[in-house]
């Protein structure tokens, strides 16, 4: 059986970094201060990772 959950999880992650960057940019170009624009980028991570892993895992469940 071919098992690449560890490939899916660092594009997951990869991916994750990208969502991260991007919030946390948008949040400083609208006025926010940089430490609130870095737990904006933080708070996309783990929400796109958190959301990403349980759909992959519900994808990639045995079929009983």
């Amino acid at each position: 059986m071919n098992n690449n959950r560890g490939l899916w999880v660092a594009l997951i992650v990869t991916a994750g970094f990208f969502v991260a960057f991007a919030g946390g940019v948008l949040a400083w170009l609208g006025g926010a201060a940089v430490p609130v624009a870095v737990l904006t980028g933080a708070g996309g991570f783990a929400g796109f990772v958190g959301l990403a892993v349980a759909v992959m895992a519900f994808l990639t469940r045995a079929q009983d």
